[in-house]
Formats: C-alpha cells, structure tokens, sequence
C-alpha cells in the first residue's frame, strides 16, 4: 500500500500498487510525484521506486541519409549525340547513329531521374538521322528540277 501527495498538496491513500499504476497511466501522477510506502516514513518520487520505473527509452539508429547517385552517364552522351547530329552538317550521320544507340542503352538501365535524359536524346537522335537520311532524297528529287531550269537559261 502506498500514500501519494498530489499536485494539489493534499495526502491520497493508502492505496494499492494496481491503483498507483492506473493513476500513473491517466495522468494523475507521474515520476516526480511523492509517494510514501507502507511501513516507511519517507518520501520519495515515483521514479526512485523500481516497480514504477520507465524503462529508459531506446534510441533508434538514424536511418542512413541517402546516397547521391550520379546521373547515368549514357543518358548524357545519348543527348549530346542527338544534338551534335542535328547541328553538324558533314559529321552528323554518326552522331545521330551513335545517339541512338546510346539512348536505347540508357532507357534499359536509366532509373526516373535520368529517363528524361535519355528520352530526350532519343529524340533528338531519331529527328537528326530523319534529317540527314531526308535532306539528300529532297535534293535528289529537286534535281531533275534544276535541271530542267538550267536548260530555259541557255535560251
């Protein structure tokens, strides 16, 4: 049994150990609270007694801070090809090709921060290999037609 002074400084009590436990679980006492035990003259706090103790808290390791990953640097190459073989007139066939295969090697292995890269340079890849395989069909097919004009300026 146990003799508890409240916050309000009035004395509570006897009461039994069940009690003092249901009274620490609501709230109306805690760890710095007096308490007197049956048969002692003393007063002592809650938490100098080992049956009403808190078991100290255990820490949680922190989890591990994210690792920077760097980007993929295929999706990289892939975009610099792509543009590289839209803008080189005489060396851009290979650019446009190499780009392309490269884009296609990044977007198996690139995750979500590096699929725009490669996307991107696939793009730009298909749009350059679309300009230097259509740009001498267009001039193949306007030949006949210069030459035909170049026949009304020798008149």
């Amino acid at each position: 049994m146990y003799k508890v002074i409240g916050s309000d400084g009035k004395l509570y009590g006897p009461i039994t150990a069940e009690v003092l436990r249901q009274w620490l679980a609501e709230g109306r006492v805690n760890q710095a609270t007096l308490i007197q035990s049956e048969g002692s003259l003393d007063w002592r706090p809650l938490s100098t007694f080992a049956s009403f103790a808190i078991p100290p808290a255990v820490a949680m390791p922190a989890p591990p801070a994210p690792v920077a990953r760097p980007s993929n640097n295929l999706a990289v190459a892939s975009l610099v090809c792509g543009l590289l073989g839209c803008i080189c007139c005489c060396c851009g066939l290979p650019f446009a090709l190499l780009g392309l295969v490269l884009s296609l090697v990044a977007l198996m292995d690139a995750q979500e921060r590096d699929r725009g890269l490669a996307v991107a340079g696939l793009i730009l890849s298909i749009l350059a290999l679309g300009l230097h395989l259509i740009a001498p069909l267009l001039n193949l097919a306007a030949l006949p037609w210069t030459m035909r004009m170049s026949r009304w300026h020798h008149f």
